[in-house]
């Protein structure tokens, strides 16, 4: 093969290698629509996870009726007594069964507005600053002593909001908030709640109204204040159901039987 053909046969080759002929601009639309639809891909799950975020923060909605267990723990004694200050008709009430009723009616107690806040004020406990008082006007606050138990010393106390998720057991580690109580949300249909005044890092036991979350609407009447009703801390049982303690401390007891607690004027 002579020398010109095979400089032919390769300029063809180089040729039959080059897609677009000298000066001719390098075709960009390909990779941009590749970018734009990544670019719009990344925008939609964006929106798509604030979407699913601003459904969970209004839950409860309107249309929700949840049952939450509630009970009052102060050193160690489970209390009993609470009852609704109105007519037991609101969106966030105490049932016979200890179950708290959670049915907004209205937007402003639904979603973000669903706080433990709300149910205070329903049963007439005050929330305070690492403190809170129960209607019998009685306060409990953090750095108080809880009384000897069993021939230990007495211990100073923890005023605490603990939160259980739905289906939790004795093995299973609560929430323990011990400020901003008001402000805890309900966030979950069966959640479990235990307002405590506790030895410092104790917590109390799951409250007995768990066992009427299997089964809400059994005595799930709202209870009313009825004149003479006797306050919380005046009924009180311990956990295994044992009798309440004597108001009168035996002769050979240590003077101090009961929580040492503060009152604050008309609650």
């Amino acid at each position: 093969m002579g020398k010109a053909s095979q400089s032919k046969k390769i300029k063809r080759v180089q040729q039959a290698g080059v897609s677009r002929a000298p000066g001719q601009r390098r075709q960009l639309g390909y990779p941009a629509a590749i970018v734009g639809i990544v670019v719009v891909g990344l925008v939609l799950v964006f929106f798509a996870r604030e979407a699913r975020r601003d459904t969970a923060a209004v839950v409860p909605t309107t249309e929700d009726v949840w049952y939450d267990a509630f009970g009052v723990d102060i050193c160690g004694k489970v209390q009993s007594g609470l009852a609704n200050t109105g007519d037991g008709t609101g969106p966030f009430v105490i049932l016979g069964n200890g179950l708290i009723k959670i049915a907004p009616s209205a937007p402003e107690d639904a979603g973000e507005n669903a706080t433990f806040g709300r149910f205070a004020q329903e049963v007439g406990i005050t929330l305070g600053e690492n403190s809170f008082t129960l209607p019998s006007g009685t306060t409990y606050t953090t750095g108080q002593p809880c009384p000897a138990v069993e021939g230990q010393p007495a211990q100073n106390g923890t005023a605490a909001l603990f939160v259980w998720p739905p289906q939790a057991n004795e093995n299973s580690e609560p929430r323990k908030v011990t400020s901003g109580l008001g402000e805890v949300r309900f966030t979950e249909d069966g959640q479990i709640m235990v307002l405590a005044f506790v030895a410092e890092g104790q917590q109390p036991p799951l409250p007995p109204s768990v066992a009427a979350l299997s089964d809400p609407e059994a005595d799930g009447t709202p209870v009313t204040t009825t004149p003479g009703a006797p306050s919380p801390e005046s009924t009180t049982t311990t956990p295994d159901g044992g009798a309440p303690p004597s108001s009168e401390p035996p002769a050979s007891a240590p003077p101090a039987t009961e929580p040492a607690p503060t009152s604050t004027p008309g609650g």
